[in-house]
């Protein structure tokens, strides 16, 4: 089971609920969600989408190839 650990709330989360919650934030830009990806108080659908892209763009520059990823 893949798993992605979002240190701004100290919790990790299954790559599912990940996925589902930021469809949510994704449908409901307007909407004020508990947390966001990288932040503790209450945030925006349409912030949770920057921080989701932001974090992407992070990811991809970083460059780590798919065999160091430490996938199963």
């Amino acid at each position: 089971m893949r798993v992605i650990h979002l240190p701004a709330i100290g919790r990790t989360v299954t790559l599912s609920a990940y996925l589902r919650a930021v469809r949510m934030a994704k449908a409901n830009p307007a909407a004020t969600f508990k947390t966001g990806l990288t932040s503790w108080w209450p945030t925006t659908g349409a912030e949770i989408m920057a921080q989701f892209r932001e974090g992407m763009h992070d990811r991809i520059n970083q460059g780590v190839s798919y065999s160091r990823r430490g996938l199963p």
